[in-house]
């Protein structure tokens, strides 16, 4: 009987190499501080053990409509012959050339065709906070009246204070008589359309009937019409 676990080997001394020697088992790192927690983990999986497989909610109640949409699904591939999408005519062919022209032209043009006003980052700030806060209005034009509009209503209320005078000194000295009785009141309307305003045309034409009794400018005095004349002139 041969024994088959001797090592022989010629000139030995009859012990194992020190090659032979080390254990060929190791152990997990940390093994035995974690074998307490895991032997526990399987005792409990194995006191309430679970299906390895969990049929969805609802599949067997979804399964023939499912079943029927996959199959109207199939049947309208059948009938679609293409892919859906296609590729224009000698597409690949000219892909190579395509590719280098784009190629070259990316490496030519290094500018994007867009350009920045000057100083336009650093008046930017400014530009905003001025349209926020509203600082930027608009020109407001004043639209100045003629003079001359001015000096005409001047010269028409003088004509009609020095007209009234002159009717008042002549009914005083001579009723009947004087430079403005022979002057109709047609031809002081006249008058007052060519170096008047409109307005004053009107009030006087509305007032003629009263001349008779009260004069014009009666009831008022010298600084009535002073401030008159500083407003209007």
């Amino acid at each position: 009987m041969k024994d088959k676990h001797t090592y022989n080997h010629v000139g030995a001394s009859g012990t194992l190499p020190e090659a032979l020697r080390v254990n060929p088992y190791v152990l997990p790192e940390g093994y035995f501080e974690d074998l307490q927690q895991r032997i526990l983990y399987r005792c409990r999986h194995i006191d309430d053990p679970q299906p390895g497989f969990v049929v969805p909610e609802g599949y067997f109640e979804q399964l023939g409509d499912s079943m029927m949409a996959k199959f109207a699904e199939q049947k309208l591939k059948d009938m679609v012959d293409e892919a859906g999408f296609s590729a224009p005519p000698a597409y690949f062919a000219d892909l190579t050339e395509r590719l280098l022209a784009a190629q070259k032209l990316s490496k030519q043009t290094r500018e994007t065709g867009f350009t920045v006003p000057t100083a336009y980052f650093d008046t930017l700030q400014d530009r905003i906070t001025n349209r926020v806060l509203g600082r930027e209005m608009a020109p407001v034009r004043k639209i100045n009246r003629p003079r001359w509009m001015v000096y005409a209503a001047a010269a028409c209320f003088a004509v009609i204070i020095s007209v009234a005078g002159l009717l008042r000194l002549t009914d005083d000295s001579r009723p009947n008589a004087g430079p403005l009785a022979s002057v109709s009141d047609q031809e002081i309307l006249n008058y007052l359309e060519l170096y008047g305003t409109a307005d004053d045309v009107v009030y006087i034409s509305e007032h003629l009937d009263d001349f008779d009794k009260g004069y014009i400018g009666e009831g008022l005095s010298e600084e009535d019409i002073e401030a008159y004349l500083n407003h209007t002139l």
